[in-house]
């Protein structure tokens, strides 16, 4: 088994025993922070990588406050027993143990990528990411024309900010893997009634239209946070 393959078998494993800790024990708060809490500590004792330890870290600080003011705000309601301020116990683990699989993620994805168009200026490869680019910023346009001018207003200055200093090819990787997954994971635990969103833009499935730009740009700040610690 080669390194590519390799990686791509532990991110699938390490996905699905968050998703299903998440599906399985999210009415059991000691059991899923147990679960949560082993996850993190034997990936950390595995691969001793401090760009992983930095996007737990940046993922769980940032993530909890900002869970905890929408739900102040009633953007939307957990239903999940042992709470703390509106928000289960576990989920600081969950922001740090999903941030830090988006970034692994998009590192397998970018060796896959280096090894079948290596030269980074060759054509198909800057057809793919200009594609790809393509596709955010309609997706953004969609979104600041469909939901609240002062919510859009919000979202159109963090992603000038990402324009500006956050378009390399790895950002739109994880923009649309954070994008994804997060949004896949939501429309999840969704379905099992573990919480609501209270304004929903497509109300058949409860969530907003905007969350998925919510995800990606996360993604994209907490994987340029902890860049920093790669190469030490």
């Amino acid at each position: 088994m080669n390194t590519i393959t390799r990686s791509i078998a532990i991110e699938i494993l390490a996905g699905t025993y968050l998703v299903l800790t998440v599906v399985l024990f999210w009415r059991q708060p000691f059991l899923a922070t147990l679960l949560l809490s082993t996850g993190i500590g034997l990936w950390l004792w595995r691969y001793r990588n401090r760009a992983d330890a930095a996007a737990m870290m940046w993922a769980a600080f940032l993530g909890t406050p900002s869970e905890m003011v929408c739900v102040y705000k009633g953007v939307w309601t957990y239903q999940a027993p042992g709470m703390i301020l509106g928000i289960p116990v576990w989920i600081p683990l969950i922001w740090a143990s999903l941030f830090c699989l988006f970034r692994r993620i998009v590192v397998t994805l970018l060796d896959l990528i280096n090894r079948h168009w290596p030269d980074p200026n060759a054509f198909a490869r800057k057809i793919l990411f200009r594609t790809l680019a393509v596709v955010i910023i309609a997706y953004f346009i969609w979104v600041a024309v469909s939901i609240a001018p002062s919510i859009a207003a919000v979202y159109a200055l963090i992603v000038l900010i990402a324009a500006f200093f956050w378009r390399q090819e790895r950002d739109i990787l994880i923009f649309l893997v954070g994008g994804f997954l997060g949004t896949l994971g939501e429309f999840i635990c969704m379905q099992l009634g573990f919480w609501q969103y209270h304004y929903p833009y497509y109300k058949s499935v409860g969530l907003p239209l905007s969350l998925t730009m919510a995800w990606g740009l996360s993604a994209v700040m907490i994987g340029r946070l902890a860049m920093r610690w790669e190469n030490q």
